[in-house]
């Protein structure tokens, strides 16, 4: 069942073209992927897709559908914790969590130390953080833009637990990363984007031949 997709859609910068014509459908309770080089255009369709520019073709949403989104870059105001950047996401969005059941699901995800100052953070620490943040606002839809990066091993294993639990939630996740293995191990899709343009849906082949296409497009 279709919870968001596009037709047509483009987005230039003054003359440069970044998204050429796009049309892709997701699914309620499926995980795509999104690759492409650097400059493909990805941070640029996630950013049309959370309605943060503007665009032309159309994005059509099944109504009431709450979209989130986790940038590539995660930024935090100095002299605020982990704790408190947490409840003032709830707070924006109108929801509120105890202090013993965040500390709950924090040690069931990804046991941040969060009355430290999140800005202290390392860079995968600060992926973390945000992601749980996205988490626990309970979106229908998830943007996830390369969050992989600047994560450690253990970090990484854990984002992709918790992305399969959203899965499982029968919500839907869209994620971009360079890792094409971990977008092979986890999606039921995925489409590669090159110089604005979708021009593969992968989805049952193996990840060698994923690779050699790439290699030859480029």
């Amino acid at each position: 069942m279709e919870i968001i997709g596009m037709n047509n859609l483009s987005k230039s910068f003054g003359h440069l073209k970044v998204l050429d014509c796009i049309s892709l459908t997701y699914e309620q309770g499926k995980i795509y992927g999104l690759a492409g080089e650097n400059g493909a255009g990805k941070t640029t369709l996630f950013r049309c897709l959370t309605g943060l520019l503007p665009y032309e073709g159309t994005i059509r949403k099944r109504k009431e559908v709450k979209v989130g989104y986790l940038p590539a870059e995660c930024y935090f105001y100095s002299l605020i914790t982990a704790r408190e950047y947490i409840e003032f996401c709830l707070k924006a969005y109108g929801e509120q969590l105890s202090r013993t059941r965040l500390d709950e699901i924090n040690e069931e995800v990804f046991h941040l130390p969060l009355d430290r100052y999140a800005s202290a953070y390392s860079t995968g620490m600060k992926k973390k953080l945000a992601f749980l943040a996205l988490y626990l606002q309970h979106p229908d839809v998830y943007i996830l833009d390369e969050p992989f990066n600047g994560v450690d091993l253990k970090g990484c294993i854990l984002l992709k637990n918790l992305i399969r639990r959203i899965k499982e939630q029968q919500k839907t996740v869209i994620v971009s990363s360079h890792q094409l293995a971990s977008l092979h191990e986890l999606c039921d899709a995925i489409h590669y984007l090159c110089e604005g343009k979708i021009i593969k849906e992968f989805t049952s082949e193996p990840i060698e031949e994923i690779e050699r296409f790439i290699l030859e497009s480029v």
